[in-house]
């Protein structure tokens, strides 16, 4: 696992908001207001340390697994989970597929006390597929991975500090064929998990059957399937709705929050029941609905809009969308960055006494600052400078170190690789043949998507006047 500090801006990036509510990025001595009143911002956060995510395979030393994804801090603010979903194929010296290593990975560090400030990789899982799902049970014993198109739910259990494999929750869409989703040749992807508060059910997003499983823990088993389109919720005929499902969140024990990212919905579902389940409302947004998070007491939900720059605010208790955060604010340089990418996870509880909310904006690789309190609630502050491609930020359990998951770097060369298709070629004979020249290509390992690097930053947490109360 390399480990190295991030350097500091040498080219300027403005920041569009004079009210950056990070004083140790703009207000610092060194680093004095422009006659514009605004500020320039280094590369990163003072103090922010990243890691390379190396699952530290014997035959691929040097391999970085790519698109990180997600982060989950587990409830005893022990360790930190990482998961990824990228392209992380791997090729033996004869130029065949090496499947053992060909897999996804999750990587758990120990971000307990001073380890918060550089986390320790005490592990690495494989896990064969996966998606944007994971979350630890309320009492940190047990943690859930979505298994995308294995279309599975993977249980992992501590025993004596090292995790393992518990069991693999089928979710029951390829029990016959494996083209199960819905569309012609479509496979089902299990993707964003919710639990409940006493750790009793599970709900998956079933990304391409437009619906929720919902799970008994205890006997690790599928209650039931609930399709989240209109004709199964009010028999409508025709109508638009529940389609793509990417996040769900679970207020108490009862109620599960459902981003709708084609529709540009948040469902809300009832799941009280043990055999079926109820559509409490469909609540309109403006943008593609993707990650989302509670405030403290759950009263409030925010939900990250793709494609339109924004944070939907939910009161949870009306279930009605009270007011937007328009992200585009921030400056106009801005806007429109994030159209072209899918993102948009949301945290909360990140800064001290748990006043602002921090959005992943990977189309401009930085973090709003978005106070939820105060005179500058619900507007955006100021952007945080990350890594390639944000995808989630977790925080440390005292709330003072941020951990951060990028999901890519910049490819650099790759002169190893070739034309998909060199065997096939007949306009050009390599020395050896194609044959042995394509086999060789791929024993190198450097396909674009091979090479983006994903990487995990810890940083302290900017704090400054303004995002105090």
């Amino acid at each position: 696992m390399y480990a190295f500090p991030l350097s500091r801006l040498t080219r300027a990036v403005l920041l569009a908001s004079s009210t950056l509510a990070v004083p140790n990025l703009a207000h610092a001595a060194a680093n004095p207001p422009l006659a514009t009143g605004q500020y320039v911002t280094p590369k990163a956060v003072s103090g922010a340390v990243q890691q390379y995510l190396n699952p530290g395979l014997a035959a691929y030393p040097d391999f970085v697994a790519g698109e990180a994804v997600r982060s989950q801090l587990s409830p005893d603010g022990n360790t930190l989970a990482v998961i990824t979903a990228g392209q992380n194929s791997l090729y033996k010296p004869d130029g065949s597929v090496d499947s053992a290593n060909s897999t996804q990975y999750i990587f758990l560090y120990d971000v307990s006390d001073a380890r918060k400030s550089l986390p320790v990789l005490t592990q690495v899982l494989k896990q064969t597929n996966s998606h944007v799902g994971l979350v630890f049970s309320p009492d940190a014993s047990t943690l859930y991975a979505a298994g995308g198109n294995d279309d599975a739910v993977y249980v992992y259990t501590k025993t004596g500090g090292t995790w393992a494999q518990a069991a693999k929750i089928a979710l029951g869409h390829s029990a016959t064929h494996a083209n199960a989703g819905i569309g012609l040749s479509v496979q089902p992807n299990a993707g964003g998990l919710g639990i409940s508060a006493d750790g009793l059910t599970l709900v998956v997003a079933n990304n391409y059957n437009d619906s929720i499983s919902v799970i008994n823990t205890a006997s690790k088993t599928v209650l039931y399937e609930y399709d989240l389109r209109p004709y199964n919720t009010s028999s409508q005929s025709g109508g638009v709705g529940g389609t793509f499902p990417f996040a769900v969140v679970v207020k108490g024990n009862n109620l599960a929050y459902v981003s709708s990212d084609r529709d540009r919905e948040v469902v809300v579902v009832d799941i009280s029941s043990p055999s079926s389940a109820t559509l409490v409302k469909r609540i309109a947004l403006s943008g593609n609905a993707l990650g989302m998070t509670f405030n403290a007491d759950q009263s409030k939900l925010y939900v990250a809009e793709d494609n339109a720059d924004k944070v939907a605010v939910i009161d949870t208790g009306t279930n009605t969308r009270t007011t937007e955060i328009d992200r585009a604010r921030a400056g106009r340089h801005h806007s429109g960055w994030l159209h072209r990418h899918r993102c948009g996870n949301l945290c909360r509880d990140a800064l001290p006494r748990r006043h602002h909310a921090l959005r992943c904006q990977c189309g401009s690789n930085s973090i709003a600052v978005i106070p939820l309190t105060g005179g500058s609630a619900n507007t955006v502050t100021g952007l945080i400078p990350t890594a390639y491609e944000p995808h989630d930020i977790t925080f440390s359990a005292d709330g003072t170190y941020m951990f951060i998951v990028n999901g890519k770097s910049a490819t650099g060369p790759n002169p190893g690789h070739l034309y998909g298709n060199t065997a096939r070629l007949t306009t050009i004979n390599y020395p050896g043949g194609n044959a042995a020249a394509a086999a060789a290509a791929n024993a190198a390992n450097q396909y674009q998507f091979q090479l983006e690097r994903a990487t995990l930053v810890s940083a302290p947490v900017p704090t400054s006047a303004s995002s105090r109360p």
